[in-house]
């Protein structure tokens, strides 16, 4: 993601945007920001299509993707739908889409408000028993159970090759849980193709049965038969009860702003109520709250980490591997994660109840507690050393371009440095899925002299190019960037810009994410609508001329990785609607001094790292092996083997105490930075302050 925000900058832009909105005619003021109206979203669609980068006419086209949008909404874990059912909605003729485009640029919605409606009467009422009836299946849940592991122990040590169009989208439904079948679909004793919708009542079955079974396989390693049951049930019937007694008239038009702005890219967007909160929170710097990382578990969600210095650290109630199943008398089984997040958050100073399920005794306990303040700093962005006989070669990860991060790592930098100058930085921006365009310019500008690190092109072709204005560099040793297919939009500019400068070795197994496209975020509050709007109104450039739209950052070194299922569908490449690559005239001054004197080594010392990384992993099978899915996998199964399991299925077992794992591409990158230091050339030579 990577996110304009209303700096000077862009102010008058932005200014102009909500001025023309601002001057639609929508009737009656709407007091209170509630609700959309077909005739208020109609009003807006004319300026969204204007505004975006690729200013999309509504025609035959662009109303088919719309209409594959629509379904998407209605049916992301493809359970309700058959695929004669949604191909017949997709695939309506010339004419009726035609039809269709007129009717939505005049509010009529009537056609989305039918589907909608027969997807209610339909669809989910004919799930209504197979939903209701999962109690009295459960042997044959628990059977189905049995049988996935059995095949997955199988797979480990007898399939040669992962099925590479397995479960993409099901990865990506909700970004706050993962698909309990997706890990494993190749494993699959029914050959089940999840990416695509079933074919007969009888499929879509087998599906849900599978995906009780998978889900249920989970819960067990938390909690008891009985438990695991229990909540299944819980969560697997949420995705089925999620439209039932709705008001179709207010979903409806929050569908069709949705999907129209999804049929324009994947990237835009109508955010309301908890998406508008989750964007938020992901760029927020600091919040108040009892200090703790969670995730999702059966039961609600457990402790990662306990923030250092935090109310939860201080109370010395709170452990990794805790369980948080209630907060304020609220139970929090099946509830997704970013939901227990807004329990947990609050005000500074005021109290919460947390009842804990404690991973030591397997009981519970009620702990009242304190929200603070709690700073994301120390956990978006950490830092460590590792010795060489130079001196230390810094680590610094981070996790997002929130507002300030260029800050929060020029203070690692310092931190890392206090005792010793480092001798290497590995920056690591490995998963990292952008934020702030400024702060990816900010904290490029920490490793070169004043210069553009990107250039951002809009509808109409103008082209403004953004620079680090500060001259200061605050690290002018070797550099080495880790990235991973995850690494995208603000991360890929940092990573590009340096590696077009010459100033930073890139170290990955694959390209990045690729996705080169900004957006910018639009408040409907002027308007007296609920939301916000996300669209994409520029591709930005490398200082090099380059976009990373679809083609990403190819690293330097290649070093090895995770493997995925189905890694090219996992990139912006693969995803509908997704806007071509580009390329434009750089702004990248090669006759700077420091400039020439950087490109110049990397030309004469890149064939010598790149040697030197391969005969590392070809001499260490360790290292090879950590990232092969199967022999990983079959050594987990050896260690499952030998630990004890309980006599009494109805007792749960005991957690294990996760232990930090190793890093081998971490300490591939500091080797890298080794075989740097000896020729990196004394930047004060060329005069850079």
């Amino acid at each position: 993601m990577l996110t304009r925000t209303t700096s000077i900058t862009f102010l008058g832009r932005a200014l102009t945007i909500l001025l023309a909105l601002a001057s639609l005619s929508f009737g009656p003021p709407v007091h209170a920001a509630e609700k959309l109206h077909p005739e208020q979203v109609a009003n807006l669609l004319p300026q969204l299509l204007q505004m975006h980068l690729k200013q999309h006419d509504m025609d035959i086209a662009f109303m088919r993707r719309m209409l594959k949008e629509y379904v998407e909404q209605l049916d992301p874990s493809r359970s309700f739908y058959l695929k004669n059912e949604a191909e017949a909605i997709i695939s309506m003729n010339d004419e009726q889409l035609k039809k269709l485009s007129q009717q939505s640029i005049d509010g009529d919605f009537s056609q989305f408000n039918t589907i909608f409606k027969e997807f209610q009467e339909k669809q989910l009422v004919r799930a209504d028993a197979l939903y209701a009836g999962l109690e009295k299946r459960i042997d044959e849940i628990k059977a189905l159970a049995k049988e996935k592991a059995e095949a997955r122990k199988t797979a480990s040590t007898e399939k040669p090759e992962i099925d590479p169009k397995a479960n993409k989208e099901l990865l990506t439904n909700d970004p706050n849980k993962t698909d309990p079948v997706a890990d494993d679909a190749n494993d699959d004793p029914d050959k089940i193709k999840w990416t695509e919708r079933p074919l007969t009542n009888e499929e879509r079955e087998r599906r849900l049965l599978r995906r009780s079974a998978a889900l249920y396989a989970i819960n067990k390693e938390y909690l008891s038969e009985t438990e695991s049951f229990k909540q299944m049930l819980l969560i697997i019937r949420q995705e089925h009860d999620k439209w039932q007694n709705v008001n179709m008239e207010e979903q409806v038009s929050k569908l069709f702003l949705k999907s129209f702005m999804l049929a324009m890219d994947p990237h835009s967007d109508y955010l309301e109520g908890e998406d508008e909160e989750d964007f938020a929170n992901h760029m927020e710097r600091s919040f108040a709250g009892i200090g703790v990382q969670i995730r999702p578990c059966p039961m609600g969600a457990q402790v990662e980490d306990v923030i250092k210095g935090g109310p939860s650290d201080k109370s010395q109630k709170f452990a990794r591997g805790d369980q948080i199943i209630e907060v304020d008398n609220v139970a929090l089984a099946g509830m997704p994660i970013n939901k227990i997040v807004k329990l947990i958050k609050g005000e500074k100073g005021t109290e919460v109840k947390i009842r804990l399920f404690k991973r030591e005794t397997q009981t519970t306990d009620i702990v009242a507690i304190h929200r603070d303040t709690i700073q994301l700093a120390d956990i978006r962005v950490k830092g460590k050393t590792y010795e060489s006989p130079a001196g230390p070669i810094g680590l610094i990860s981070v996790a997002a371009f929130y507002q300030g991060v260029h800050n929060d790592v020029h203070d690692r930098l310092n931190e890392l440095s206090k005792d010793k100058p480092l001798a290497g930085v590995v920056l690591d921006l490995r998963s990292n899925t952008g934020g702030f365009l400024e702060e990816a310019i900010d904290l490029a500008g920490l490793f070169i002299k004043s210069g553009y690190v990107v250039g951002e092109r809009d509808a109409h072709n103008k082209i403004a190019w953004q620079q680090d204005p500060d001259p200061e560099i605050a690290f002018k040793g070797p550099l080495v960037i880790l990235t991973n297919q995850f690494s995208a939009s603000a991360s890929e500019i940092v990573t590009g810009s340096l590696k077009d400068y010459g100033r930073a070795i890139v170290a990955a197994h694959t390209q990045t994410f690729g996705k080169g496209t900004v957006q910018r975020l639009l408040s409907l509050n002027p308007l007296h609508l609920p939301g916000e709007i996300k669209v994409t109104t520029d591709q930005y450039f490398l200082a090099g001329g380059a976009s990373v739209q679809l083609k990403g950052v190819e690293p330097d070194v290649v070093i090895p990785g995770v493997k995925l299922m189905d890694e090219e569908g996992f990139l912006e490449r693969a995803t509908a609607n997704a806007i071509p690559f580009n390329e434009i005239p750089g702004k990248l001054d090669k006759t700077q001094p420091e400039v020439k004197m950087w490109m110049d080594w990397k030309t004469n010392n890149l064939a010598m790292l790149q040697q030197k990384s391969k005969a590392r992993v070809d001499a260490n099978p360790e290292l090879r092996d950590f990232f092969d899915p199967k022999k990983r996998k079959a050594k987990a199964d050896e260690k499952e083997a030998k630990e004890e399991k309980p006599l009494n299925p109805d007792v749960a077992p005991k957690p294990v105490d996760k232990k930090d794992e190793p890093d081998p591409q971490a300490d591939e990158a500091v080797a890298i930075i080794k075989d740097m230091i000896s020729s990196w050339p004394n930047l004060d030579k060329v005069g850079a302050k």
